[in-house]
């Protein structure tokens, strides 16, 4: 009986000795967590579970949508330009990338065209919050044609720019949550056809 209780002490003891460096080696790895926009949690799992699902970071970090039925690429630009104009966020350019590559090439390209929108008075906001900002500009929707050749939606989940760090100033954080509703907008337009 004597050594049974030996060798749960020295279990118990490793256990704290265990949970102690846990706490020590991981506590201000949560402490700086705790610091983030309490939205961070969420965005961060919600990424993890898309990327275990599809291994790509790409895939984890886009909201997707594919156009529906009876929705030609030409109906989708059409609304999402109607609906941007409507919205008051400004198109900034338009990358039919798979028309240059099949003039280059002489070869016919899947559909890839990448729509620019922007926001300028909210792009200066967020830069000057942060310069890093400057790499989400502008915000983009690109138009593809997947290789069964249904055709998609994708942007930049800007979830994460807005929630994945520190909780943005109160007048950033406004006019970026209006911008992702207005890009999300535009992904519903295209994705309808409908304006």
């Amino acid at each position: 009986m004597g050594f049974i209780k030996n060798i749960l002490a020295i279990i118990g003891l490793i256990a704290l000795i265990g949970g102690g460096y846990a706490y020590s080696k991981f506590s201000s790895e949560l402490n700086a967590f705790n610091q983030l926009d309490p939205g961070a949690k969420k965005v961060y799992l919600n990424m993890w579970t898309k990327l275990k699902e599809t291994g790509t970071s790409a895939d984890a970090t886009v909201w997707k949508k594919q156009l529906e039925d009876g929705v030609s690429p030409e109906d989708a630009a059409e609304a999402m330009s109607s609906v941007a104009t409507e919205l008051n966020i400004k198109a900034v350019g338009v990358l039919p990338l798979s028309k240059e590559v099949e003039a280059k090439t002489g070869k016919k390209q899947r559909l890839l065209t990448i729509y620019q929108y922007c926001n300028p008075l909210t792009a200066m906001t967020m830069v000057e919050y942060s310069d890093a900002f400057s790499a989400y500009l502008p915000c983009r929707i690109a138009m593809v044609e997947d290789k069964q050749g249904k055709v998609w939606l994708y942007a930049l989940d800007m979830d994460m720019m807005i929630y994945g760090g520190k909780t943005l100033p109160e007048k950033l954080l406004k006019e970026a949550t209006s911008v992702k509703k207005v890009i999300l907008d535009i992904m519903e337009a295209g994705a309808t056809g409908e304006f």
